[in-house]
């Protein structure tokens, strides 16, 4: 079982272009049929993505980023994970660690 981060996600759209490990990992999940999760925070991560590139009027290309999220809700559906408070409070702490560092 796996938490796929958004970095993650965004680079296994590229396909065969992808980073090799990227593309190791997801084939190794797939053969060991290992579940892979996404935080509903992450679809969030892409929906402003989409948003942003849409607000600096490339409109075929947040299309293109719309149509992709579209699968990932559809092909993750069941395994995306809710984010709640306590949750956050975990996101709080490791975020400030990482804007210390």
């Amino acid at each position: 079982m796996y938490l796929i981060d958004t970095n993650v996600i965004s680079e296994k759209r590229k396909g065969y272009g992808a980073n090799p490990g990227v593309i190791r990992f997801f084939k190794q999940a797939a053969e060991n049929n290992d579940r892979l999760y996404l935080s509903a925070m992450t679809i969030g991560e892409l929906r402003r993505g989409v948003e942003l590139i849409r607000n600096r009027g490339n409109l075929s290309q947040a299309r293109m980023l719309e149509m992709w999220l579209e699968v990932i809700l559809v092909e993750y559906g069941d395994c995306i994970l809710d984010f709640n408070a306590a949750e956050a409070q975990v996101w709080g702490r490791f975020r400030h660690r990482v804007l210390k560092t």
